[in-house]
């Protein structure tokens, strides 16, 4: 698995939300459209021919840009920290 920044500027809300949704299924939010996603071949192929049927070519933009795996886990942030784009939610009960 690769990991990629996903990047998007579009130009209609409706195809905003429908962008959004699908880049929710294949990774992680990190600004409002910006995602880090870890994606298989095939996966990549997937996200990048759902958001094909979605985009108008045209008017918007989605950036595809690769990341190395130092470079994913060098990602720093001023304000809010960010968590580990594969962190996992832990549940203690007592």
């Amino acid at each position: 698995m690769d990991s990629y920044l996903v990047a998007y500027d579009i130009c209609n809300p409706t195809r905003l939300r429908k962008v959004a949704k699908t880049c929710e299924d294949f990774g992680f939010r990190r600004q409002y459209s910006v995602f880090i996603c870890r994606l298989a071949a095939v996966d990549l192929v997937r996200l990048k021919s759902r958001l094909y049927d979605i985009v108008n070519l045209q008017e918007d933009q989605v950036l595809f840009i690769p990341l190395c795996s130092r470079c994913s886990e060098g990602i720093e942030a001023l304000g809010k920290p960010v968590e580990r784009y594969d962190a996992k939610d832990i549940v203690i009960v007592t």
